[in-house]
Parts: structure tokens; C-alpha cells; sequence
């Protein structure tokens, strides 16, 4: 591994890939490069989604963009002893992902366009020093990525949006039920950052501590992150910083999680907060989340680990001061008005068993989302200023969003 701060474990597999990588590694030794290492690594991650968005149902095999489908190319070469180089280059193939899903007005489930496609996921080399950290350059997480999703217990589940992230929200103001413009997506957000073109240094670790920042022309990061093992017990947690300039925000978050070994039991907290300045010049909107998920993940069968969960999350304020739209499928969709309020409860639970000579995960899980929508409508008498009065708010009849996922992962 080349960059085990943000690189992801790989699982050994076939001899037939074996004997071609083999074959890799022989054909980038003939080029000169003696001292040369190559990793072929990937993983398929298939589910089955039913769901249902309060009025209709749907279903669709789905990639799942927990994890998602994806291949990907890892090298490194020892320059001296204690500094090395390498390259990381990972390839997507998830179509349809599930966060490129949705209710569409005729009830069926459609697809985002043009997401049927490869997608770079990473692209980066990397330089690392055993006594002072390393740099690396080109497409790849920042600093904060992920740091509000550390679990030790369920590797299926956690604080991010994963299967009705383009999902609209439906209202219940006629027959057949209004589609809005508003997603889950943009109202249960987990302020996690994305990956892009970033400058990126990580510490070495000391003490079990890790610290990273990263920097682009748009914005900048850092990241704290902490694991221990003591007593019978595994902890891992991070907290992390973000400004980004070009989309006008601030974020603070971060998760933790404690495992008991012995008897499996373990929990995972998240949290974060975002200030975004208002695109449309009204006052800056301050969001936040939390998260919670308990359960115990143990080896009682021979063949894998075993993992049960339960979940619980709040999201507030998410998406406020912009207009909410109706018919968004129709060639003229009408602006309602204005959001001065979000609420996203979520809950739900699931199962996971590992099949460890097959580097296979299957999985069930059950998803419950309740919203809470409030705003104000455009006073059409004055269509110049679409808000009318503040103070006459009203709480929109948002549909629930529920679900059942079940899946497979194999990795190689």
C-alpha cells in the first residue's frame, strides 16, 4: 500500500490474477524500473433497492455508492531507504449508482443522466518520507474526507446519504402528489467533503495521531485523526475543518467509534455543522447533523464476522433561504416560495455477514427517513419578490421515504 492514510485495503484473490499481475510487474520490469511494485485491486457492490417516497413504490438494482463498484492500479518504488514514490489511479464503475436515483413523475424509478458512464474516483501520485509525512498531488480525497463517517462496526452503513440522495420530495397538496426540486440529499447532508484537485500532506503517525490538510484554488482543509487499542478495546475518531471559497461555506465535523472485542459490541457518533453565506443575499444559514449507531459485530460462525446494527439521525436546516420549486419534470415548474426550515429524522437497522474465503460481505438493511419542511409562499400578487410575508410560514405535507436494501460485495 502505498498511501495508507487514504488508500483503501485490498483482499488477495484468484490465481488466474495473481499469474496477471505477475505478468504486470515482469512487463514494468523490462522497462528499467527494477525496484517497481504494482497492485491490481477492485470490488463489485450490487443491491437490490424497494422503496417507497410516501405515495409510490418502486425497485432497481442499484451499484452501491457506500462502496462502490470500482477498479484501480497502485505502485510504489523505493527512491532510498525510508522514501518512496508511487501512483494511484481508481476507476468507478457504478451504474446506476444509487445516488443517481430517483422518483420519477410517472412513479417508475429514473436515472440521472449521463451518469452511465466510468467515472475517475482517484488520480494522484504520492511522495512519503517515513520521518516527515507525505505529500501527494492530483484527484483524491481531502483532508477531511470521510472523517465524519468512521465506523469500526458495520462497513454498510453510516451518516451519509446513500440511497435517496437524488430522491425528491413529494408533497401531498393534490392528486396525484406534487414532485418538488428538493431532494433528500440536499436536506439530510452529512457536510462530508468530496474528492477533487488537491495538494494533499499527512503526517506520519505518532501516537496514533494523524494529521492532514489539503489545498486547492477553491478551498483548503485539515484534519485531526486518532486509533488506540487498549484494554480489549479498538477506538478510532477524527474531527476536521474546511473553507471553501467557490460555494461560500464552512464546515466543522467529525465521528468516532469504540468496539469492545471480546463481546462485539460497539458504537459510532457523528456530528458537524455547516455555515453557508446565502447565494441570494439573505441572511447565512447555519446547519447541522448527528448521528448514532449501536450494535455488535462478532465471529460466531466460522466463515465471517457477523454484524447487527441500529441507527438513528437528525439533520436540520439544511437548504434554507432557497426557493422550493414544484413540477421540476415539466417544461414550466412553478416556484412555491421560499424554505425557512428543514427536519430530516432517520432510523433503520440491518444485518451483515462476512464471507472471508470468498472476500465477500452480503447484507439487508431497512431505511426510514421523516421529513419536516417549512417556508413561506411567494406572494403572487408581487411576483418581483417571491417570499410574500415571513412571518406567514407554513409546514408543507412532506412525504416519508422508506426502503429496503439488499446486497452483496466482493472484493479482489
Amino acid at each position: 500500500m502505498i498511501n495508507p492514510v487514504h488508500g483503501e485495503g485490498l483482499s488477495p484473490c484468484c490465481d488466474e490474477l495473481e499469474e496477471r499481475t505477475a505478468e504486470l510487474e515482469t512487463t514494468t520490469v523490462r522497462s528499467g524500473t527494477r525496484n517497481l511494485s504494482f497492485r491490481l485491486y477492485g470490488q463489485v457492490n450490487r443491491a437490490l433497492l424497494l422503496w417507497k417516497d410516501g405515495f409510490d413504490t418502486g425497485d432497481h438494482v442499484v451499484d452501491n455508492h457506500t462502496s462502490s463498484s470500482r477498479f484501480g492500479f497502485v505502485g510504489s518504488t523505493s527512491i532510498r531507504p525510508g522514501l518512496t514514490a508511487g501512483y494511484r489511479i481508481e476507476i468507478e464503475a457504478a451504474f446506476p449508482s444509487s445516488e443517481d436515483i430517483f422518483n420519477a413523475a410517472d412513479g417508475r424509478t429514473g436515472i440521472v443522466p449521463g451518469t452511465d458512464r466510468l467515472r475517475v474516483r482517484q488520480n494522484y501520485w504520492t511522495m512519503a518520507d517515513r520521518d516527515l509525512g507525505g505529500v501527494s498531488v492530483g484527484y483524491q480525497s481531502s483532508a477531511t474526507d470521510d472523517v465524519s463517517i468512521i465506523n469500526l462496526g458495520s462497513q454498510m452503513n453510516d451518516a451519509a446519504v446513500h440511497y435517496n440522495n437524488a430522491f425528491r420530495i413529494r408533497l401531498d397538496l393534490a392528486k396525484p402528489a406534487i414532485i418538488t426540486d428538493l431532494t433528500w440529499g440536499q436536506i439530510a447532508h452529512n457536510v462530508d467533503a468530496l474528492r477533487g484537485h488537491f495538494v494533499r500532506y499527512d503526517s506520519p503517525i505518532l501516537y496514533g495521531w494523524l494529521l492532514s490538510t489539503a489545498w486547492n484554488n477553491e478551498a483548503w482543509d485539515v484534519a485531526l485523526r486518532y486509533q488506540k487499542e487498549a484494554a480489549g478495546f479498538r477506538f478510532a475518531g477524527g474531527i476536521g475543518y474546511m473553507h471553501d471559497a467557490e460555494l461560500a461555506f464552512d464546515d466543522v465535523r467529525g465521528s468516532a467509534s469504540l468496539i469492545h472485542d471480546a463481546t462485539g459490541l460497539y458504537a459510532s457518533v457523528a456530528g458537524g455543522a455547516r455555515h453557508a453565506a446565502h447565494a441570494l443575499g439573505g441572511p447565512d444559514d447555519l446547519a447541522h447533523f448527528y448521528y448514532l449507531q449501536l450494535g455488535v459485530s462478532k465471529q460466531w460462525l466460522s466463515f465471517g464476522k457477523t454484524t447487527f446494527y441500529a441507527d438513528h439521525g437528525f439533520y436540520k436546516d439544511f437548504n434554507i433561504s432557497e426557493p422550493l420549486s414544484i413540477n421540476p419534470d415539466s417544461n414550466l415548474p412553478v416556484v412555491w416560495g421560499t424554505l425557512t426550515h428543514t427536519e430530516v429524522r432517520r432510523w433503520g437497522f440491518g444485518v451483515e455477514q462476512g464471507l472471508d474465503a470468498a472476500a465477500t460481505l452480503v447484507y439487508a438493511q431497512v431505511h426510514f427517513y421523516d421529513p419536516k419542511i417549512v417556508g413561506y409562499p411567494c406572494d403572487f400578487l408581487t411576483p418581483t419578490v417571491c417570499g410574500g410575508n415571513p412571518a406567514n410560514t407554513t409546514t408543507l405535507p412532506a412525504g416519508a421515504w422508506q426502503a429496503l436494501v439488499i446486497g452483496a460485495r466482493i472484493q479482489f
